[in-house]
């Protein structure tokens, strides 16, 4: 009689013997509806929590099919070859385009069809040496023909979009579904990224001795979702994530804007169009870095896929391949590419136009592209007439028809959808080709449009290629060579620096603007009444927390006069104002401005931080709209919530941040908005209203806004004074929520800043803490106060003096170490 250990032993057997797309399946048959829907959402959040759609306000706009898309050893083995021969062959069309252009002077490619293009760039000519490749980074993008033969329909390689969403869709499946995705041998990708960094670690090959490359990733500044793909790819590859602004052209090189000072370049992997990566000698408008191309030519930066590469994008060597594979190679095009014409032969030109409907149109000298299908009778008309007018400017493509593909989501359970492949190959001189053994697959209903254009919101698939090729599952590896120990963080990147001190504020900025608004909402509101009974004390006392909470956002100017918030109704208009998701200055601005920071930073923070950001935004989206002021109760729960979360920010960056400058300009943004925060809290309680007394409400409300109740109490018990709260608030420095104990935690944060060569002199941010302190320390307090408990003028100026000297330090840490105003200064590391 066969025990239960044996039946699942055997079972198990079964389940190893069978081929891998049998495994898939059975494996799909034995799960439940329910189960799947569960998998189904746990992919989507894992995409959100990664950052893929790091925003509650817009809708998310990549999504993750359950059922991965299998490709055989014997399709991957055909794809792969294909895949390095075409790379090698564009890298060398390349190379003569932009050299001794041989290729037109033999008649392969016609010349008006090259010096006519758009993405033709004549600054580039010669600007690789010839040792060099091209094309270090290609992508294919593929689909199936009419055969069900796979087949190229375009090249990527100006900008290789999906490698980030490819590593990414594979880590969600692995964390959600590691069931399926252990029991069903596959590639790994780590083994592709391994030699991708190896590239990019070469560098130039002319890196000082001892000094280690540095590599980068050139973005764009939008935070969008092919941003997001960009930080999280570098974060995985350990590369600097760099925007134009951050670089600088100095003695023939490429130089990193750092805390530290001035950095060079030594590898660069491009995700800018070529025409914007250059301001100097390509576009004048764009924001591109100046010196860009000179620093290529001059071989001071290895810059994978330079400037010009994007003629391969254009598809005007597409008609051309087969004929060039054979000059170039030797050898016939192992992988098809789909029919491919250009209409400047007439011949041709009637072919296409013939079946139009099956093929999309690029004009070579405006990147316009356009499918047939999509036009209206008049566009059609248009487009006819150009084709009639100058049709040597135009590619016709033919459009693949596409093999569908099973699929699986929580609205339409299994069916079918169209599908296509985009493969990324790797090529340089000093290792073999490499193709990834995996892709990017984007599917649809419509076939046309997936081969149309690439856009951030589609539906993909995992890849998997089942063939034991490559064991790596990590870029983390065992080594037996000797290791040099080391504490260094690395360089900080003045914009990295600049977005973690703006994170500290803004972070900050909502937790203090909360705390206020926990305390402000119940003197305004009176639940279970339809008309609201609010004394002239607690109005008062709230028309201060309210002008303290717009100060704080930027919407209440020094000159906006005390009578428009002196009604009930104009104050609860101003709190609906600063819990509205759509004003300027509400609560949710200064969320967005945190996440926006806090994005542009992402490889700084652990996934638990990235957890907690998740949650704060989405708490931020539930407020009550409108409010409801029956119910004040609610709305303070979801402040409570907010604050928390916040709360558990603070804790986590402490605890998994190292100390070191990255901490350090974060901690002086939290500290340096705190005590601003804090000045203009003191002068709107204390001394804006002036001839009136503070109250022992409004007080004690500021005491528990600053978790500073307890301490009062235990020092002076339930007596209220309003000096005793200025000492405790503005001039003790042992109150972790008073302004002096900010001051003296700057005054000892910036005294760890680098410093410029060996100064021996104070800097001006260390002479400006030093002012901080002292006006501290020398005030009188017994000077604040008259006899009738009323603030006097030199209350008024110590706070004056303590805001502009902060808002000065504040602008000069901006111009020492993110701007570098002084970048001819003389730096030495920290």
């Amino acid at each position: 009689m066969m025990t239960v250990e044996s039946q699942e032993l055997s079972e198990q057997l079964r389940w190893t013997d069978l081929p891998q797309w049998q495994q898939l399946q059975l494996w799909w048959q034995q799960q439940s509806q329910q189960h799947l829907v569960q998998l189904h959402t746990d992919l989507q959040h894992q995409l959100r929590e990664n950052g893929a759609t790091f925003d509650p306000w817009l809708e998310q706009q990549r999504q993750l099919d359950l059922m991965p898309w299998l490709v055989s050893d014997t399709q991957w083995q055909e794809l792969q070859a294909g895949v390095k021969q075409r790379q090698l062959l564009l890298s060398l069309v390349l190379q003569d385009l932009y050299g001794p252009q041989l290729l037109i002077q033999q008649g392969l490619l016609p010349a008006e069809l090259i010096f006519q293009n758009k993405n033709y760039l004549l600054p580039c000519h010669q600007l690789v040496p010839t040792h060099q490749q091209w094309l270090s980074l290609l992508a294919v993008d593929i689909g199936r023909d009419a055969t069900g033969q796979f087949c190229v329909y375009a090249d990527q390689s100006q900008m290789p979009a999906g490698l980030g969403f490819v590593l990414e869709h594979r880590l969600a499946f692995n964390h959600c579904i590691g069931e399926l995705n252990h029991s069903i041998g596959k590639s790994q990708l780590a083994g592709f990224f391994r030699k991708l960094q190896l590239v990019f670690a070469q560098g130039t090959g002319h890196t000082a001795e001892g000094r280690r490359p540095l590599c980068g990733l050139l973005t764009h500044g939008k935070r969008d979702a092919a941003y997001f793909e960009h930080a999280f790819l570098a974060n995985y590859l350990d590369i600097a994530l760099m925007h134009s602004a951050d670089l600088m052209f100095k003695d023939g090189a490429l130089w990193l804007k750092t805390v530290t000072g001035l950095q060079q370049v030594d590898s660069l992997m491009r995700y800018l169009p070529d025409a914007r990566c250059d301001a100097l000698e390509l576009d004048p408008d764009s924001t591109g870095t100046a010196g860009l191309l000179q620093s290529i030519r001059q071989q001071q930066l290895f810059c994978a896929n330079p400037p010009g590469a994007a003629l391969v994008d254009s598809g005007v060597l597409l008609p051309f391949l087969p004929a060039l594979c054979r000059t170039l190679l030797n050898e016939e095009l192992q992988l098809p590419t789909t029919a491919a014409f250009w209409c400047g032969k007439p011949e041709q030109l009637q072919l296409v136009l013939s079946d139009a409907i099956n093929y999309r149109f690029r004009r070579i000298d405006t990147a316009q592209s356009w499918l047939w299908t999509e036009l209206d009778p008049l566009q059609q008309q248009d487009l006819q007439q150009q084709l009639a007018t100058c049709p040597e400017l135009f590619i016709a493509i033919r459009l693949l028809p596409l093999c569908s593909v099973p699929c699986w989501n929580a609205t339409q359970g299994q069916h079918q959808q169209y599908g296509v492949l985009r493969l990324f190959g790797l090529l340089s001189e000093q290792h073999s080709p490499a193709v990834m053994p995996g892709a990017l697959a984007r599917i649809s209903p419509d076939a046309q449009s997936l081969q149309h254009q690439y856009s951030m919101g589609f539906v993909a698939k995992d890849v998997w290629v089942l063939a034991d090729q490559d064991h790596a599952v990590s870029l983390l590896q065992n080594t037996q060579k000797r290791i040099l120990l080391s504490r260094h963080s690395g360089l900080l990147p003045s914009r990295v620096a600049d977005h973690l001190f703006w994170l500290g504020r803004y972070n900050e900025r909502l937790n203090l603007v909360c705390r206020a608004l926990r305390y402000t909402v119940p003197l305004l509101t009176s639940a279970g009444v339809t008309s609201f009974q609010v004394t002239a004390g607690q109005q008062s006392d709230s028309r201060a927390l309210v002008r303290f909470c717009l100060q704080a956002n930027g919407t209440l100017p020094d000159s906006v006069a005390l009578s428009s918030l002196q009604q009930t109704s104009a104050l609860q208009q101003a709190l609906s104002e600063l819990f509205s998701l759509q004003h300027p200055a509400g609560l949710a601005q200064v969320l967005k401005n945190l996440l926006f920071n806090a994005q542009s930073v992402r490889e700084y923070f652990s996934e638990d931080t990235w957890y907690v950001l998740d949650k704060l935004q989405l708490a931020l989206t539930q407020w009550p709209n409108p409010l409801n002021w029956q119910q004040p109760q609610q709305m303070v729960r979801l402040l409570d919530e907010v604050i928390l979360l916040q709360t558990a920010i603070y804790g986590l960056n402490n605890e998994t941040m190292s100390r070191t400058q990255t901490l350090r300009f974060m901690d002086l943004g939290q500290h340096m908005e705190r005590a601003l925060q804090s000045v203009t809290l003191l002068q709107e309680v204390f001394v804006f209203d002036q001839g009136r007394n503070c109250s022992a409400s409004l007080m004690e409300s500021v005491l528990r806004m600053t978790d500073t109740l307890m301490t009062y109490r235990r020092r002076y018990k339930t007596e209220l004074h309003p000096l005793a709260v200025i000492d405790l608030l503005l001039l003790d420095d042992s109150t972790p929520r008073s302004v002096g104990y900010q001051c003296a935690r700057l005054a000892s944060q910036i005294q760890q800043l680098p410093k410029p060569g060996a100064a021996v002199v104070l800097s001006r941010e260390q002479k400006l803490a030093v002012e901080l302190v002292s006006l501290l320390q020398l005030a009188e307090p017994e000077q604040l106060f008259d006899d009738q408990l009323q603030a006097t003028p030199e209350l008024s100026r110590l706070l004056q003096q303590l805001h502009a000297v902060l808002r000065q330090l504040s602008d000069s840490i901006t111009l020492s170490y993110f701007s570098h105003a002084e970048a001819g200064k003389s730096w030495q590391s920290f």
